[in-house]
């Protein structure tokens, strides 16, 4: 051997396998986790080795002086697990585990750092793919469940992610996937499809929204508006089958949509014997969004102060029909068998709120249709012409009038606040493109110049926006040169509150009187007014166009709701300033809700909890009055908060179900039925 040659390194020495009694395995001090307390994955990992034994063997040392037979350096949740078993007596101290002896130092060194450094975290993804190799070989899903210490449910999940299109999997362990999202592709069928969607995920452009789509398109689901009315054990007992999500994240699906359908149409049969005896043709249709049906028509916009007395009247009565009719049936389950005749007539009260205020026509059918309300129904309602010889006398005079003209796209009829002057637009010898062409860049020209012109873009928003919020004015958008819509709040035909919206709309009819007075155009009566008078202008029309209303507690609008907080801080907003509970707003409140808020304006009286509803409702309103004090649920910078509705007196008070009118019942085209 010469000098040159290099001498070959030892072996390394492998460490010895032997068996360990349970009742001779401590653990050493120098395990790196020596001091943590069993963590919650303990007894899932008892049930594994129970089912399966010890698979990774422990690395063990000799024990010194004062210690068990054999430490382990590396197995402490294995070991966990061991006494877990020891102690519930599945297992005893004789029970012997495989191990691998650390005689050397090097040994030992490496059997405490390597377990701790060296082994690589599991990704979900490989898990998944195990569970599916494990499937392949024939393992029955108990089997496998046992094995691994998981329910079997859990294990038939893992299995359906484990079926996926492999480059879904490879999406989800590259992290362009989430595991909820290859949950998604397990709900697909066409393999080819789930790859061609992965693949939009592993190039860096998946749309979330479209896999959702493509999942939920055309499934029907216990969500559906028919379902309410039908209950599942009614649809079940008609043949329909329901399959539910194996990952209980979607509603139950209902596999016969037409058996839920025809369940509908025979729960609606009372209400629609209901109607027709009352003389209104009855249709049925699967959503609400229908034209009128062949000889009705639909039915005229109403406005509020345009009615007579007798009509007023009329609407107001009709309203307070429909409340307590409401109140009446809310504590009525719409899948009980007798919910249908409950409803007819609260049908009926609906029709008479949309007549009312009808002046030329009268209600004449109603098509009745599934939606998601406390009553699983919805009714749109239409009119038929009255005779000529039912016309009321002052309706026949106004049709021979020639002065007035339709304004805003109203059925009704109002004289129009402006009046627009006839263009001179020689036209002749040009094409329509050339016409459109001309008009178009035109209008870039001035865009471009009113943009540079702040104190000009001010006073054609404020005409704009005075146009549509003050003033009764023909055409829609067409009409104005500036396309901004405003929409000026109102809810159905409730009245204003005077001290709080009536305040700025009496100031906005003062600015109508003023214009109308001027004899000028918008933009150049606009233009007249000083700044001040010009920007309070802008405040109130502004104000006017704000719309927070929700119609129920299952459709928060989070966005607009975080504006409300802004604006609210903005202006330092404080209800309580203008407005104290009066009784239209108190009268929706149950007696306990009533209680509650005497307590939060800390007004204490025992004799409050004696009175019947009316009397405190009055009660409530003068300690409110008093302290100049408003609920707290009405400023928008508080959390959100749903109050339960329900009364739960043990003994019912006859009042208690009496309610205000709700002036908020709509008089339009649809109508639908709510609690």
């Amino acid at each position: 051997m010469t000098d040159t040659q290099t001498v070959p390194a030892a072996p390394p020495t492998p460490m010895t396998s032997i068996k360990v009694r349970l009742g001779d395995l401590g653990l050493a001090p120098e395990n790196v986790r020596f001091k943590e307390p069993a963590d919650d994955g303990v007894p899932q990992l008892a049930e594994t080795i129970l089912a399966a034994g010890v698979v990774i063997p422990p690395i063990v040392r000799p024990g010194r002086k004062g210690e068990q037979r054999f430490m382990a350096l590396d197995g402490r949740r294995r070991r966990l697990g061991l006494l877990l078993l020891r102690e519930r007596g599945d297992l005893t101290d004789d029970y012997e585990i495989d191990c691998l002896v650390a005689e050397t130092k090097a040994q030992q060194v490496a059997g405490v750092m390597l377990p701790a450094t060296e082994h690589a975290p599991v990704h979900i993804a490989d898990v998944i793919t195990a569970i599916g190799k494990l499937r392949k070989t024939k393992l029955d899903t108990g089997a496998i469940a046992a094995a691994l210490g998981y329910a079997e449910l859990e294990i038939k999940r893992l299995e359906a992610l484990a079926a996926v299109h492999p480059n879904v999997l490879k999406a989800l362990r590259a992290g362009k996937l989430t595991l909820k999202q290859v949950r998604l592709f397990a709900r697909i069928g066409d393999k080819k499809q789930q790859a061609e969607i992965a693949q939009t995920a592993l190039d860096g452009y998946f749309q979330d929204y479209q896999l959702k789509g493509l999942v939920t398109r055309g499934r029907v689901t216990v969500d559906d508006p028919r379902f309410t009315l039908v209950g599942m054990d009614r649809y079940v007992a008609a043949g329909g089958r329901v399959s539910s999500d194996l990952f209980a994240e979607l509603p139950d699906a209902l596999l016969d949509p037409e058996i839920l359908s025809a369940a509908w149409r025979d729960r609606v049969q009372p209400i629609v014997a209901h109607l027709q005896a009352e003389g209104l043709a009855v249709y049925l249709g699967d959503d609400g969004d229908f034209g009128a049906p062949e000889g009705f028509s639909r039915l005229p916009y109403v406005y509020r102060p345009d009615l007579t007395e007798a009509q007023t009247t009329a609407l107001n009565e009709a309203n307070y029909r429909v409340t307590q009719l409401s109140s009446a049936l809310q504590d009525i389950d719409p899948e009980a068998d007798e919910a249908p005749q409950a409803f007819g007539p609260l049908v009926s009260a609906m029709a008479a709120v949309a007549g009312a205020p009808l002046s030329r026509c009268k209600i004449g059918a109603v098509i009745l249709s599934p939606a998601g309300s406390d009553y699983g129904i919805a009714a749109s309602f239409y009119s038929v012409p009255l005779p000529a010889s039912e016309l009321p006398e002052e309706i026949e005079d106004e049709a021979d009038e020639e002065d007035e003209v339709e304004v805003g796209g109203r059925y009704g009829r109002a004289v129009a606040d402006i009046e627009v002057p006839q263009a001179d637009v020689e036209v002749e010898g040009s094409s329509h493109v050339l016409h459109e062409t001309r008009t178009d860049v035109a209008t870039r020209g001035l865009i471009r110049d009113l943009a540079d012109d702040p104190s000009a873009a001010l006073t054609v928003l404020v005409a704009q926006l005075f146009k549509q919020l003050a003033l009764h004015s023909s055409g829609g958008l067409d009409a104005s040169a500036l396309q901004i819509s405003g929409v000026r709040y109102s809810r159905g035909s409730t009245p204003p509150i005077a001290s709080l919206d009536g305040e700025v709309k009496a100031r906005l009819d003062a600015r109508r009187a003023a214009y109308k007075a001027s004899g000028l155009r918008p933009i150049t009566w606009v233009e007249t007014l000083a700044h001040g008078e010009k920007m309070a202008l802008l405040a109130e029309l502004t104000a006017m166009s704000l719309n927070l209303r929700e119609a129920r507690t299952s459709m928060i609008r989070h966005a607009a709701r975080a504006e409300a907080a802004e604006i609210a801080a903005l202006c330092g907003a404080d209800i309580s300033a203008h407005w104290t509970p009066d009784a239209g707003y108190l009268a929706v409140h149950s007696k306990k809700q009533l209680l509650a808020l005497l307590d939060e304006m800390e007004a204490e009286d025992d004799r409050a909890r004696t009175l019947k509803k009316d009397d405190l409702v009055a009660f409530v309103g003068e300690a409110a009055a008093e302290r100049q004090w408003a609920p707290a649920a009405l400023a928008w910078d508080r959390p959100l908060e749903v109050e339960a509705a329900e009364d739960t007196e043990t003994e019912a008070d006859p009042e208690e179900d009496e309610a205000q009118p709700d002036a908020g019942a709509v008089c339009a085209p649809e109508v639908s039925i709510a609690a």
